[in-house]
């Protein structure tokens, strides 16, 4: 019993406590669930059913997720440098090698890391340093909507604020769309446009923030 509208834009705030339906709302929408009944609209397409390949391929490259751990959700086994350009690959986004170095480069510069980071593994980074490598992999991919899954609750206080800071000059920069998934409702009102309450799986509350 969960509905909502996110405004082309805006910052629509998810809040509600653990095990209320938060995730699942957001998994079910960039489609890592598969929705059991109702409706998802994106960009006025139907996305909720069996997907088309093309379907696929546009909901893979306009909606992006940052996870709640960035340690969990990084290969470990993988250098920075091919975590953020993975996407890049899979679609064919860049013309050549130097192309995709550029790109990653120019990523790491707008999350706030050095290039050098580019050759580090994600044990070799810092909570902070792994979830602005999340944000880059899914900025890279030039998406309309971003699913931030509680992607600052695991961080420390101090470095919470850059992270929040640094989504919102982002999505100034590129008109980005959020759904943000949170449960510290201090850093929901300071980020969201408006924000939606779930309780027991159920929509109970919305209003702007």
């Amino acid at each position: 019993n969960v509905s909502f509208t996110i405004h082309k834009g805006e910052i629509y705030g998810l809040v509600g406590e653990s095990g209320s339906g938060k995730s699942t709302t957001g998994r079910s929408i960039i489609r890592l669930y598969k929705p059991t009944a109702g409706r998802v609209i994106f960009r006025g397409e139907d996305i909720s059913g069996d997907l088309t390949k093309e379907q696929k391929t546009m909901l893979r490259q306009k909606m992006q997720m940052i996870f709640q751990d960035p340690m969990a959700s990084l290969n470990p086994r993988k250098k920075v440098m091919d975590i953020i350009a993975e996407g890049v690959d899979i679609h064919h986004m860049a013309a050549s090698k130097a192309e995709r170095q550029e790109m990653v480069y120019a990523m790491l510069k707008k999350v706030g890391l050095s290039v050098e980071h580019a050759n580090r593994y994600p044990h070799q980074l810092s909570g902070g340093q792994r979830q602005r490598v999340g944000i880059a992999r899914a900025l890279i991919m030039r998406p309309e909507l971003i699913i931030a899954d509680e992607a600052i609750s695991a961080l420390d206080v101090s470095i919470r604020a850059q992270i929040i800071n640094l989504l919102n000059e982002l999505k100034k920069e590129h008109s980005l769309t959020y759904l943000f998934i949170a449960h510290d409702l201090s850093v929901v009102r300071f980020i969201s446009d408006r924000i939606g309450v779930i309780y027991k799986g159920a929509l109970v509350e919305l209003a702007p923030s």
